[in-house]
């Protein structure tokens, strides 16, 4: 007799317990067990503690890195440490020539990407086969190379969610040819077995567009716990979570803060900064610090998923200056769980974080625009905001959910 067909997510990014990878795959591997469908994850070698969904197989036997953009040896963090302590226009400059010169040396030298042989070698031990599914949720132009050259892959199906823009995966862990042509490549050895999605409609349609290919939109898999509507305090309470990247605006925050005082109270959580960060994130966050007090709180670590979920529930406007050219077409997950949650935020224009979130639901740093004028335009008109936030939140939880999610995968075309 047959065994069942599996889902198995492997993820070489997630390496701990903690942050979105986890919760990407915790969220899909509780819908498929729901479903009936018997879980395998293959996570990084380097995660510790216990996969937190009874039932699911747990395997931690994955060394490919998924991102190698951001990191850096001694010599980024000396040159970045000293330029954090230049004048603002001068730090500025230093970052962008010294990441170009890290992708160039990183294209001529970096070594073959190694995640189809490793995965190759864990399917086989896991012994799976044209009954499994295989979802990577979070992988590289390299990593996707990769797949396509590994020699006795098993005979499983391939769901491939595409969650970064074409660009950004030519640029940062690239593949050593254009991606349409390596989205094709693995079209002709995969075949049939080969599914593609992306985590938003606007995302899927760039890649329909970019390759040809057909790449279906896919729900985001968001669990919140269920928040009670409640009157604002006295003081707002303006929260931003995430990473401390320029990518996400962390540069902004001390003028936002100073901008707002005596109107909202503030809680950064960004994880540590240290010398290998931007020199302007490194200069932001010493200014953080040095106004922390009754109205600013800064948590220098991650969170516990719990202990996230509750910081975003306790918000009652989320401020999320990004950069809108670099994230254009893809989702982000912090506002998609203060969507769920109904709480607005401040959001950048001319990407799909306005277009899900504004003008109802958050206000959009428009072009010319800074983020703390945005921020003061939410503060002012925080009362309609969160009603609409409220008022969203029901649908927005109905259609991006981890079991509408699960069945759009499994899905035949």
């Amino acid at each position: 007799m047959s065994r069942p067909g599996r889902l198995i997510i492997a993820d070489p990014g997630l390496t701990g317990p903690l942050g979105h990878h986890l919760g990407y795959s915790v969220a899909v591997a509780g819908a498929a067990l729901r479903a009936g469908m018997p879980t395998v994850v293959l996570a990084g070698r380097r995660f510790s503690g216990s996969f937190p969904v009874l039932g699911a197989e747990m395997h931690p036997m994955l060394g490919t890195t998924y991102q190698t953009a951001g990191g850096g040896g001694l010599g980024r963090r000396l040159i970045f440490g000293m330029a954090a302590h230049l004048p603002a226009p001068l730090a500025g400059l230093v970052a962008p020539p010294l990441r170009r010169m890290r992708r160039m040396l990183r294209a001529a030298a970096a070594p073959a990407d190694g995640l189809g042989p490793e995965l190759a070698r864990a399917l086989g031990r896991i012994e799976a086969d044209s009954m499994d599914l295989l979802l990577l949720h979070s992988v590289s132009g390299a990593n996707l190379a990769s797949l396509a050259q590994a020699a006795n892959f098993p005979n499983v199906t391939l769901l491939i969610v595409l969650r970064r823009m074409p660009a950004e995966m030519e640029a940062d862990d690239p593949a050593s040819e254009p991606m349409a042509a390596l989205l094709h490549r693995l079209v002709a050895r995969f075949g049939p077995r080969l599914r593609l999605f992306a985590d938003t409609e606007q995302l899927a349609a760039q890649f329909v567009a970019f390759s040809g290919l057909p790449v279906r939109p896919v729900p985001l898999p968001i669990i919140v716990p269920s928040v009670p509507d409640r009157p604002p305090a006295a003081l707002s309470h303006v929260v931003f979570a995430g990473g401390a990247r320029l990518e996400k605006g962390y540069q902004h925050l001390p003028a936002a803060v100073a901008a707002v005082t005596g109107r909202a109270r503030f809680t950064i959580q960004s994880g540590p900064v240290g010398p290998q960060d931007d020199p302007l994130v490194q200069r932001a966050h010493r200014a953080l610090l040095a106004r922390r007090g009754a109205d600013l709180a800064v948590i220098e670590e991650a969170l516990a998923p719990d202990a996230y979920a509750a910081l975003l529930a306790e918000a009652d406007l989320l401020l999320l200056p990004y950069d809108g050219r670099v994230y254009g077409s893809r989702s982000s997950g912090i506002l998609a769980e203060a969507l769920a949650l109904g709480v607005p935020a401040v959001v950048p224009s001319s990407c799909w974080m306005a277009e899900v979130a504004a003008p109802d639901r958050a206000v959009a740093i428009a072009p010319g625009m800074l983020p703390w004028e945005a921020l003061t335009a939410a503060l002012d008109s925080l009362a309609e905001l969160r009603r609409a936030a409220r008022a969203g939140a029901p649908a927005w939880r109905a259609k991006h959910n981890p079991d509408a999610l699960f069945l759009a995968l499994v899905t035949q075309p």
